[in-house]
């Protein structure tokens, strides 16, 4: 069996390198962290019928019944007349539907958005060229396909966890005294290994869509093809993807502490900064205004600081992103024989050259 995961971690070093350090491209790097922050996504009036139909008496015949003078039936004792507190206000139902459907279509465009820079930060590296705009409108299509396979595993996921929670049901539905602990605690535990099951398999298809990707783009295929293309590989050589994501949680165990240790750095230092500089301001409009226009006027200040910090964290991310991306390029590449991805680093084979007819004479 070949170590082709830890082989690939030497050449996605080396590829990061290359692609972020020679030579150091400011731009490149920010349309970078742009492109992994993208990875990472009016109020109906129900008020009235809709006609303008006006009903009579006559229309009910004889079925109306007797209300006496001043009371309203249906309406709890003791009160007369329209209670506005007794109302029922359709509006503030119609609202809340409007924003659950706003916060919906919200999620699904962040949803495709990320699809799309799958494919966007995949030729980004393979090339070693950021062209966000022209990538954006080349690989709209396979990012919506690849946002309907996800919506698809997402529902199939959902099928299978609420398969999985019908036998607990009756227990739920069952009174508080009459629940033993016995039962409580079984059903507790069988919700958390259907959940770690669920997860397990959720981790594996998302690492075969991973790899299925760059076998898109580059074998011009759909994504569902390259996702089978990858699964029939696994079934061949099955232990090469173990040992893969075993890597890949090493190294992103070891990634994560670097980063925590260098994003606390860097928050500590820049809130330092920004913590003198506020101290200064302070003091300085202190001299000229109010207290109340002093934080007025340090809001902008700070929200401005607060984006230096973002921007400084998503910068920070960068390296990280695509050694990881790089390593999962990298494997690709030995592991899927005919993967064909066109590295930029690849090395060029020069034409062999014929001999000539005086050499061929001789």
């Amino acid at each position: 069996m070949s170590w082709y995961a830890i082989d690939a971690v030497d050449r996605a070093f080396l590829r990061t390198k290359k692609a972020l350090f020679e030579p150091f491209d400011f731009w490149k790097w920010v349309k970078l962290a742009v492109i992994i922050f993208l990875l990472g996504g009016a109020a109906s009036n129900y008020g009235g019928s809709g006609t303008n139909y006006r009903m009579d008496s006559e229309d009910f015949g004889n079925n109306l019944p007797y209300v006496e003078p001043g009371q309203i039936p249906g309406f709890p004792s003791g009160v007369n007349g329209i209670d506005p507190y007794h109302m029922y206000f359709p509006e503030p139902a119609g609202a809340i539907i409007a924003v659950i459907v706003f916060l919906l279509l919200l999620a699904l465009l962040i949803s495709y958005i990320s699809s799309i820079m799958e494919f966007v930060f995949v030729e980004s590296l393979v090339k070693n060229e950021v062209k966000f705009w022209a990538y954006l409108g080349e690989f709209m299509g396979k990012g919506f396909y690849l946002l309907l396979v996800r919506l698809a595993l997402g529902l199939v996921f959902l099928v299978f966890f609420a398969i999985a929670f019908l036998p607990l049901i009756p227990t739920i539905l069952e009174e508080p005294s009459d629940v033993s602990v016995p039962v409580l605690i079984g059903g507790i535990f069988w919700f958390i290994v259907v959940l770690l099951i669920l997860a397990l398999i959720g981790v594996a298809i998302n690492s075969f869509l991973s790899l299925a990707i760059p076998l898109s783009i580059y074998r011009n295929t759909g994504i569902l093809s390259a996702f089978g293309l990858v699964f029939a590989n696994f079934r061949k050589s099955w232990k090469e993807v173990i040992v893969y994501w075993f890597v890949r949680f090493l190294l992103s165990i070891g990634i994560a502490i670097l980063a925590i240790l260098l994003f606390g750095i860097t928050m500590l230092f820049l809130g330092l900064i920004f913590l003198i500089t506020d101290g200064m301001l302070y003091f300085l409009f202190s001299a000229l205004v109010s207290d109340f226009l002093v934080w007025i006027l340090l809001i902008p200040f700070v929200l401005i600081e607060l984006a230096l910090i973002f921007g400084a964290l998503l910068f920070l991310n960068v390296p990280f992103a695509v050694f990881m991306k790089y390593h999962l390029l990298s494997f690709l590449e030995t592991w899927f024989v005919g993967a064909e991805i066109p590295f930029f680093d690849a090395p060029v084979q020069e034409p062999e050259k014929g001999l000539s007819e005086a050499e061929v004479n001789f």
